[in-house]
């Protein structure tokens, strides 16, 4: 993930209780200061973070390409080679960039589903507050998917993630408070304890 920059220098004052921020959240009356996450300081480190989702773009779009592709690519050539064995060769060379593609596609749907099954069985509930959205580099039907900013506590005091949604809504509140589950690097907003999700 890119590492964020601020992008203005104009002094800004918290809406709620008039002292100057820089960051999305007041240090002061803890009100979020509506200052965008692209414009804030990144007031403390980013970790990195290997966000579990489970969904239509990140799980069963690529299977839909593993499924088919894999059909063309290792299928479909050994019943036309049962058929005319004299096409051996040439379909073997054709077909194995489809396969390559269903193998690849396979390894990312199942990639977000192994770390969904580690992180629930291994990893420990931890609170969030989201500080902030930034565009994300993957784009959903002409859309820019959008990327959490949420501040978390760690043994070496409190620290960022940003967590890849792998979906173009907005589903938290600025300052509001969130339940993850972790395990070392792998992040998973936990629904099941968030009842205020969409």
């Amino acid at each position: 993930m890119s590492v964020l920059m601020k992008r203005d220098k104009e002094l800004k004052h918290c809406n709620n209780c008039g002292a100057p921020v820089t960051t999305e959240i007041c240090p002061y009356c803890h009100a979020a200061t509506g200052i965008s996450t692209w414009q804030a300081d990144m007031e403390y480190p980013v970790i990195d973070c290997k966000e579990v989702n489970i969904g239509f773009w990140t799980v069963w779009f690529p299977m839909i390409f593993a499924v088919t592709f894999s059909f063309f690519g290792i299928v479909f050539p050994i019943i036309t080679i049962l058929i005319d064995f004299s096409y051996k060769f040439p379909i073997i060379l054709a077909c194995s960039i489809f396969a390559l593609v269903g193998i690849v596609s396979f390894i990312i749907g199942i990639k977000p589903l192994i770390r969904y099954l580690i992180v629930k069985t291994k990893g420990k509930l931890i609170e969030g507050t989201i500080y902030g959205y930034i565009d994300d580099g993957i784009i959903l039907n002409g859309v820019p998917a959008q990327t959490v900013k949420i501040l978390v506590n760690t043994n070496d005091g409190p620290k960022f993630i940003l967590y890849q949604l792998g979906d173009i809504k907005q589903p938290y509140k600025i300052n509001s408070k969130i339940n993850l589950k972790v395990y070392k690097d792998i992040f998973l907003i936990d629904k099941e304890k968030n009842d205020f999700f969409s």
